[in-house]
């Protein structure tokens, strides 16, 4: 290859900004970014702390204290301070942020039906395969 543009880094990078961009217009409404989407979805499975919410996310704490209070300005997510150690602030969905949790996801598939609807069931689920053991390495 002689081209940056031909390169599949390039390519998937582009598809990328093409999915933020469309993913945000739609969540502008809400009051989300995509940014948020991440912490609704790993308070789906129960309260965390802030910091273990930093570490998944692979942010900084402050990027995390600035989403959250985001969130909860949107009534989204509740924080307490965790009974058994005062320093720790446990952070889960209120029952607006499950709602706007799943609001997200069906605007997430808006997206993706966008982008990628031209494409049939067979070939949708080889790049949904193909994407996953491309970023297999790259998961902490």
């Amino acid at each position: 290859m002689t081209s940056v543009s031909g390169s599949l880094a390039f390519q998937l990078g582009k598809l990328g900004q093409a999915a933020t961009a469309g993913f945000a217009d739609r969540l502008a409404p809400l009051g989300l970014r995509p940014r948020h989407c991440g912490v609704l979805e790993l308070l789906a499975g129960g309260g965390r702390g802030q910091l273990d919410l930093a570490r998944t996310l692979d942010v900084t704490p402050s990027v995390v204290v600035d989403m959250l209070d985001e969130l909860e300005a949107l009534h989204a997510v509740r924080r307490t301070r965790d009974t058994g150690d005062r320093r720790r602030q446990i952070v889960e969905l209120t029952p607006e942020g499950r709602e706007l949790r799943l609001e997200a996801a069906r605007l997430a598939h808006e997206v993706d039906a966008e982008l990628l609807g031209h494409l049939g069931a067979e070939q949708l689920a080889t790049l949904r395969l193909l994407l996953g053991q491309a970023y297999a390495p790259w998961r902490r």
